[in-house]
């Protein structure tokens, strides 16, 4: 396994290694224990705190989570969360993260984090080494181009409990949990998808990723000498990759270097699926 945080090299992301099932188990299962430990801390009064989803405080995390985790238990879930029907403007994922949230309205905190404690591992051996007809399946995505379900339950569900346990952290004041060998990994996949979506939308140039913090490393997303350099801390990357800062509030976060132009077209264009 390549942990870019362990790395005294640039790593050029396309070739950040795929992840296995075994270590798409050992990521997840590592992922719900921090997020379990981290909601059972919480106080009374964290719960209606808003967070950076703005349409979520973090009990709707919470059970955003928990709803996650159920639709790994079987197929007769999965289908039933996918079925939800998108509104206008929306996502598939938007459609479905409102079934949870609407089906767990009524439970307190404490019963969310039950559920999540039983459907939890279920989901998670499920999706690393059981869901192999589901791992066929391809759904197009207006954002990204497709999204194979194999990435959903191999990498995007770490990632997103991972962006969500950052989410009430920041919320919260609570100090976010975080190793070289398991955030370091989560991170560097980040990259990889990254250097799959960014390149046809800059060109021929290639960009240096310098990201600072134990989860950071160095990525070279493009092909030939990086000519621009985006300087920022890993986690405020994370958040600014995922959506949760706009342009405009990255601009203060990050250090832009060499090519601006070519900097400040790949920044922009910088998104990747959480």
């Amino acid at each position: 396994m390549i942990t870019a945080a362990l790395s005294p090299i640039v790593l050029h992301a396309a070739s950040i290694p795929y992840v296995t099932a075994h270590e798409a188990y050992i990521l997840m299962e590592t992922e719900l224990q921090r997020f379990l430990a981290l909601v059972d801390s919480l106080e009374p009064g964290d719960w209606e705190k808003p967070t950076a989803c703005t349409l979520w405080n973090v009990r709707d995390m919470l059970a955003h989570q928990a709803g996650g985790y159920a639709s790994g238990t079987s197929y007769r879930e999965m289908i039933h969360q996918y079925s939800a029907w998108p509104r206008k403007g929306e996502l598939a994922e938007d459609a479905v993260n409102r079934r949870q949230l609407t089906e767990r309205a009524g439970k307190t905190p404490a019963e969310l984090i039950d559920e999540l404690r039983q459907v939890g591992p279920i989901a998670i051996r499920k999706w690393a080494y059981q869901f192999r007809l589901a791992k066929l399946v391809t759904i197009p995505r207006p954002d990204i181009g497709s999204l194979s379900l194999r990435h959903l339950m191999m990498v995007i569900h770490s990632r997103d409990t991972w962006m969500h346990r950052l989410d009430i952290c920041r919320a919260t004041g609570r100090h976010f949990e975080q190793t070289a060998e398991h955030d370091g990994r989560i991170a560097a996949l980040v990259m990889r998808d990254l250097a799959q979506t960014l390149p046809p939308k800059i060109g021929a140039g290639a960009v240096l990723f310098a990201l600072s913090g134990i989860a950071g490393g160095d990525f070279q997303v493009g092909l030939g000498q990086a000519s621009a350099t985006i300087a920022m801390d890993v986690l405020d990357f994370n958040i600014y990759a995922s959506g949760r800062y706009t342009y405009a509030d990255v601009l203060s976060k990050a250090k832009l270097s060499g090519d601006m132009q070519l900097a400040e077209n790949a920044l922009k264009n910088t998104l990747v699926l959480y």
